[in-house]
């Protein structure tokens, strides 16, 4: 509920999806920058309780770094 919240004040809350389990936050879905794919991730891991954020999120139109 926290994590709402954080995601709702920094307007992410439309595009960022996450689940939660024993304190691991997975984000997933896509943000429009890599700079809001790294504040999604501050966002997540600040909130109280969240011990691990993993970062599936992708940004549009932008190719994975990995790819020929």
């Amino acid at each position: 509920k926290n994590l709402d919240a954080a995601l709702i004040q920094h307007r992410l809350h439309k595009s960022v999806k996450y689940g939660v389990k024993n304190g691991v936050v997975t984000l997933t879905g896509k943000v429009n920058s890599q700079s809001q794919r790294a504040q999604a991730e501050r966002v997540a891991s600040s909130v109280p309780n969240v011990k691990q954020v993993v970062n599936e999120l992708q940004v549009k139109n932008h190719k994975a770094s990995s790819s020929n």
